[in-house]
């Protein structure tokens, strides 16, 4: 999408605004599980691989030195990609993303697996502010996999964070129909919808969220903002000191604590 060029510096900033408290986007690094085959490896190997994901998950440093190390014994594709899930934990993105989209062009794995590490590609481009190079592994992912409802919401980030907030809730739609009932995704739906200032169906995106799973404080936070624009400050005081209370510490807890003094401030200022 030639819109996305020229973004792969986006600010942070932007991110809190589209998906607040989105504290993590980096998934289920065991590709070989995302596909009904073996992905081509041995009992043997898929136990050392897992060994080595482990590692590299809970020593990044320890566990890219036995990742290397085993890739140089012919460890073949499942080291090379517990090389990429350790830089991810070293917080060395590009390189990761770099491995993994060298990982995908030459693995012989069923599509399934190539598209899991195409969307482990992608994650790490958005992590390394590269939205371009995420929308585009997770669009090839997306058409070895389109069947796989995480990865059209993996692209709706990539799209709502580089502000194409229509087609974000396109793919979050169609993320929904495969997989209904998502309360995570409904909420990154009514995100896409307040940005966009649709408010009434950002909220009744954010209800729906809330029916499923009534202390979630993704959508308690959200509703807060929705709240707040609408001018019930006391709501959204409530829905706020509600996130503090449970998940207190947390980055999404951290946000309605600043929320609420944005809040007082300019109430005390009016």
């Amino acid at each position: 999408m030639s819109r996305l060029c020229g973004l792969s510096t986006f600010s942070r900033a932007t991110s809190t605004l589209f998906l607040a408290g989105f504290a993590s986007i980096w998934a289920a690094p065991d590709v070989y599980a995302q596909s009904d085959s073996n992905g081509g490896i041995t009992i043997e190997e898929r136990q050392q691989y897992q060994d080595c994901i482990k590692l590299a998950q809970l020593k990044p440093e320890d566990g890219f030195e036995s990742a290397i190390a085993w890739r140089d014994m012919g460890g073949g594709e499942p080291a090379r990609h517990c090389v990429a899930v350790a830089l991810i934990s070293l917080g060395k993105y590009e390189e990761a993303a770099t491995r993994l989209d060298a990982l995908a062009k030459d693995s012989a794995a069923a599509p399934g697996v190539i598209a899991g590490m195409l969307a482990q590609a992608g994650q790490a481009w958005m992590m390394a502010n590269n939205l371009e190079f995420a929308w585009r592994d997770q669009s090839r992912a997306l058409e070895l996999a389109p069947n796989n409802a995480q990865l059209w919401v993996d692209r709706a980030m990539a799209l709502g964070l580089a502000g194409e907030y229509w087609e974000a809730i396109d793919d979050l739609n169609k993320a929904l129909d495969l997989a209904p009932n998502q309360p995570d995704v409904l909420i990154y739906r009514a995100s896409a919808w307040r940005m966009l200032e649709s408010y009434d169906l950002a909220m009744s995106d954010i209800e729906n969220a809330l029916n499923l799973e009534p202390n979630n404080v993704q959508a308690l936070f959200e509703r807060g903002k929705l709240y707040l624009i609408a001018g019930k400050k006391d709501l959204a005081r409530r829905d706020w000191l509600n996130v503090i209370e449970n998940s207190n510490g947390t980055p999404v807890a951290d946000a309605a604590k600043a929320n609420i003094e944005n809040m007082d401030v300019h109430t005390e200022s009016n």
